[in-house]
């Protein structure tokens, strides 16, 4: 096909593409956020000229406007699999899909390779001019371990299966195995790891002297003793860390509750006392194991809060 009426049209639609890929970028940015899914990364690209064409010639495209359907694109990664499934449906309610394929799913049983989930879809209405109603947005949903796999296999230049030498067909199906497994098994993970905290918060599952310090039952311990009070995650690793370092494990803490538990209640119905999970619980310590905490004496902490410390010394 000829260049330069594809480069008329191209150049003539270019700044319509651009303002697509940003409304969409937006749109889905702000779905994603309001649903609090944690991603990597989203992007937006517009494909260049010579992709666009490349495609076209590759392809055998009579009528490109129509057929080319990822001139705008828009990427999605995120870290584990189950979110596929949430962002599938943020997806759904955000845009009008023309579209929906998931490449995982089309390979056969025995074959690994490429996975991603891509939709063909259009803005929603939302005032926007009737003209960019009309042009489609590729989106593309992966996790971490797939758009590793799909960088690396494009570096390689191995995007389809002839492009691949024999010799090296083994390896790389082994290592898209790999990666595939270790999807699922950050997803059990995630999912045991959730169950675990959610089932320690609610004391559902009881602390006991024998419980294992870590952050996953710290956590879950403080967001049981002060579930009205903000967390920290940063602080909480390193108030975790002071107090493996002094010896403190669940024993004295379940021990510090009983006896601070005056402070415990003061603690969570003040709502005019501005302290984080961690600060309520490192005073709560520091009342009930002064000695052994003498190290906290000059704290920044304990130093702003003396008034507090008073009322129940």
């Amino acid at each position: 096909m000829n260049r330069n009426p594809l480069t008329k049209i191209y150049d003539l639609n270019r700044a319509s593409y651009e303002k697509v890929c940003d409304i969409g970028k937006d749109l889905l940015e702000k779905a994603l956020k309001a649903e609090k899914i944690d991603l990597l990364h989203t992007s937006a690209r517009v494909k260049s000229f010579e992709s666009f064409y490349e495609k076209i010639a590759r392809k055998q495209y009579q009528n490109p406007s129509v057929e080319v359907e990822d001139i705008c694109g828009l990427r999605v990664v995120c870290f584990f699999s189950k979110d596929l499934e949430k962002i599938h449906q943020i997806i759904n309610n955000t845009f009008y899909i023309s579209n929906f394929t998931d490449k995982g799913e089309i390979q056969d049983p025995d074959r690994f390779g490429y996975r991603s989930n891509h939709y063909i879809v259009k803005l929603p209405k939302l005032g926007l001019r009737k003209e960019l109603l009309n042009f489609k947005i590729e989106i593309q949903c992966r996790t971490i371990l797939m758009h590793a796999w799909a960088h690396i296999q494009g570096k390689l230049e191995y995007k389809k299966e002839e492009h691949i030498p024999k010799e090296f067909k083994r390896k790389l199906h082994q290592i898209s195995a790999i990666l595939e497994l270790a999807d699922e098994q950050f997803q059990t993970i995630k999912m045991e790891k959730d169950t675990m905290r959610n089932l320690l918060s609610a004391g559902e599952t009881p602390f006991s002297d024998s419980t294992e310090m870590n952050i996953d039952t710290f956590m879950s311990y403080m967001d049981s003793t002060f579930p009205k009070r903000k967390m920290r995650y940063r602080y909480s690793k390193l108030l975790m860390k002071e107090l493996l370092s002094a010896g403190i494990g669940f024993d004295e803490i379940i021990e510090s509750h009983k006896n601070g538990y005056l402070y415990v209640e003061y603690i969570e119905k003040e709502k005019s006392i501005q302290l984080s999970q961690e600060e309520a619980m490192k005073l709560m310590l520091y009342l009930t194991h002064r000695a052994k905490m003498s190290v906290w004496d000059n704290d920044q902490l304990m130093t702003d809060n003396l008034e507090l410390i008073s009322r129940f010394i």
